[in-house]
């Protein structure tokens, strides 16, 4: 048996689409995102006798020193042969060589196995986040951009990450004082205080969706906060918001 991990290949993606189409109860993403992945590179697929049975993307943010890996799929007629591990180790040598410190990924919940393999490869849970999704409508609301890191530093004081395109990205000062002069950073307050706070992203790899960072809410700020949301991404003409947040809503 010959074992190969090699770059992805646009010939490849007929293959790995067909073995990717089940791989959640609802399909996958991973036709979304193959024409991006392939341009960003860290794109590879291991083959068992030339056959791609596997696949995985690493991205590297550098300013954080960190990979994010992404898309491990492996074809369920070769799974429990270690290949999943095999194409994780090899994002981490990426990593190594691009002087990266950290290592991430996302993990649904529910995926036991992978779970599973996490914890062999020595990964430890850093924070659980719920999904939410809305869709756009025209709804008259009314928020504000937050104007100043300084406004909003308690409120983003326990916060790490903020998602773009469904990878969880560092939330520094440099970062931070980025996203209010883009003006993804939006508040609302009551009785001059704030009571919600989120960061806002047009996704990169997902056309027509709005992503949000739900940082702080009260019951309060929620009523004003969602409806912003729905009112600019209608306006926007997009097509669904995804929110995720640490928070319990």
């Amino acid at each position: 048996m010959q074992l190969t991990i090699r770059d992805a290949l646009p010939s490849d993606k007929e293959i790995i689409l067909d073995f990717c189409k089940s791989t959640f109860s609802w399909g996958d993403y991973i036709h979304h995102v193959w024409d991006d992945w392939l341009d960003e590179g860290n794109f590879f697929v291991l083959t068992e006798n030339r056959r791609p049975v596997a696949i995985c993307h690493a991205f590297i943010i550098k300013n954080a020193k960190l990979i994010w890996i992404e898309g491990i799929r492996v074809d369920p007629n070769y799974r429990q042969k270690g290949y999943a591990k095999k194409l994780v180790t090899k994002a981490e040598a990426i990593a190594k060589k691009n002087d990266c410190t950290l290592s991430s990924m996302l993990i649904e919940s529910k995926n036991f196995e992978s779970l599973r393999l996490a914890v062999k490869l020595h990964y430890t849970r850093n924070e659980k986040w719920d999904y939410y999704f809305l869709v756009p409508r025209k709804i008259c609301s009314a928020t504000i951009r937050a104007k100043s890191a300084k406004e909003i530093a308690r409120y983003l004081a326990d916060s790490k990450f903020y998602i773009k395109s469904w990878r969880w990205l560092p939330l520094d000062a440099k970062t931070i004082s980025s996203l209010i002069k883009e003006k993804k950073i939006i508040i609302s307050k009551g009785q001059n205080r704030i009571d919600s706070l989120g960061i806002i992203t047009e996704s990169d790899h997902f056309e027509k969706t709005m992503m949000l960072t739900l940082v702080y809410a009260t019951k309060t700020g929620i009523k004003k906060i969602l409806p912003y949301i729905q009112n600019l991404t209608y306006e926007k003409k997009f097509e669904r918001i995804q929110i995720l947040t640490t928070k319990k809503l």
